[in-house]
């Protein structure tokens, strides 16, 4: 009877794939309706991300303008450096474009282009000499990003802004005096000169910036717009060594008057 046995087990076998495929064609026919209710859920929810954001380009505002003014730098340095040496703010200038997104009326994205010279004075005070000192000049080209938040009314507005940049040190023009010796005598040196970057300077910055401002709107397509905006550096321009960990970061409070166009 060993055929019998065989038998039962080719049947049991062939049981067992037919209930597979019964269970695999289940799957299958309940599949597209998973699918089909997905693509539902997925369509609403695009519907709704359509319809908010109609909602808020509806009240938005771009506009496109231009800006100019001054600005004060002044440099925050380690105990690392010498210590016959001081440090002292110098004035310079802040000129580019600038770019504003407004949501509603009281919420805005804007973002600035500029150059900003930043620059400071460094003075040595030695009991032999005097007079020695080097002034950098150093030319930036400025990215800020800033969330603006606007009250009053519809002229004249006020302006909260904070948020953050990122620059790019373009030059560094250096002024001063220095001096050299011989045997005998001993020269002071003026000098006036474009440095050359090397491998220690770190030509890429960034950092936050914030700031109050004051927009006037003179009719429906022409504002203008004075701002004070402080930059706070987070990157040092000085890279560190192995031996001497000497950071320097540069802080500045530019001051510009600007123009806008509203499209």
């Amino acid at each position: 009877m060993e055929w019998l046995e065989e038998v039962d087990i080719f049947l049991c076998l062939r049981r067992m794939e037919f209930q597979k495929n019964i269970f695999l064609l289940s799957v299958l026919w309940k599949k597209p309706n998973k699918l089909y209710m997905n693509k539902k859920v997925f369509q609403g929810l695009g519907l709704f991300v359509l319809l908010c954001m109609t909602a808020l380009t509806a009240s938005a505002q771009w506009s496109l303008g231009i800006k100019g003014g001054w600005d004060y730098t002044s440099i925050t340095r380690s105990n690392a450096g010498r210590i016959d040496e001081t440090y002292s703010p110098l004035s310079g200038y802040d000129v580019g474009i600038q770019a504003r997104y407004g949501f509603t009326d009281w919420f805005a994205l804007r973002a600035d282009l500029s150059v900003m010279r930043r620059s400071h004075r460094m003075d040595r005070h030695l009991d032999y000499l005097d007079s020695l000192y080097t002034e950098h000049h150093n030319l930036y080209l400025m990215l800020p990003v800033l969330a603006d938040f606007s009250f009053g009314g519809e002229h004249f507005r006020g302006h909260a802004m904070l948020g953050g940049y990122i620059g790019y040190w373009l030059q560094d023009h250096i002024k001063g005096k220095t001096y050299w010796m011989t045997d005998y005598c001993m020269y002071y040196n003026p000098f006036d000169e474009k440095r050359p970057f090397t491998l220690e300077d770190r030509r890429f910055n960034a950092g936050l910036v914030g700031g109050l401002g004051l927009s006037y709107l003179i009719n429906e397509h022409w504002g203008l717009n004075l701002d004070a905006l402080y930059y706070y550096d987070l990157v040092s321009h000085r890279r560190s060594s192995p031996h001497l960990r000497d950071p320097r970061y540069l802080n500045t409070l530019s001051i510009t008057f600007g123009a806008s166009y509203i499209f």
